[in-house]
């Protein structure tokens, strides 16, 4: 299933978050057209912005539903190989058919290592949490942005955990409300 004359698309397991690169191709023909002809062959358009002239490409269709089915992308930091080059990239949007809410298209926007950004990095609770909310927004240069960020129990104060009271790393800024509740406590799970 190629999208087309002289291209070719790798398919792989979605592993962790941490691990995934997404594979692409670029030079998608474009148009609604060939849009439509590329999502009924399993892919889904892509555009790539931030590296001079916008750059159009494919990822397949089955493995960017797994991985969006899995955690909240936009505003996320997202690897990927398009023409075997690696690249890092910003998740600006994820474009859903009305209904069947099947992805139409994704736009991303080319990033680099030094580059400051403000992204949305996925929370894991710590164990006796509970999640009041996945994601929390840091600041930062893209080559320390975390995937995730971990909610330490030990932080819980009457029941609940802070966004002040994560531990961020290194040349990472909150820019969320410091004051918002990220987790609270299990019950019957508290002083354990």
């Amino acid at each position: 299933m190629e999208p087309g004359p002289g291209f070719s698309v790798f398919f792989c397991e979605v592993p962790k978050v941490s691990e995934v690169v997404m594979q692409a191709v670029s030079g998608r023909e474009l148009g609604s057209r060939a849009s439509r002809r590329l999502r009924a062959e399993g892919f889904v358009p892509v555009t790539l912005y931030g590296g001079g002239k916008p750059e159009a490409a494919v990822v397949g269709a089955r493995e960017l539903g797994n991985l969006v089915a899995h955690r909240p992308v936009v505003g996320s930091i997202l690897e990927i190989e398009l023409d075997g080059k690696p690249h890092t990239t910003l998740v600006k949007e994820i474009q859903r058919h009305p209904v069947k809410r099947s992805l139409l298209h994704v736009d991303l926007q080319l990033l680099t290592a030094k580059q400051s950004i403000t992204v949305s990095v996925q929370l894991v609770a710590g164990e006796g949490l509970e999640l009041v909310r996945d994601t929390i927004e840091v600041t930062g240069s893209v080559s320390a942005v975390p995937v995730t960020i971990d909610v330490d129990p030990a932080k819980a104060v009457d029941g609940a955990v802070t966004a002040s009271s994560l531990k961020l790393p290194k040349g990472i800024e909150l820019a969320s409300d410091p004051e918002a509740v990220v987790a609270t406590e299990i019950a019957g799970q508290e002083g354990e």
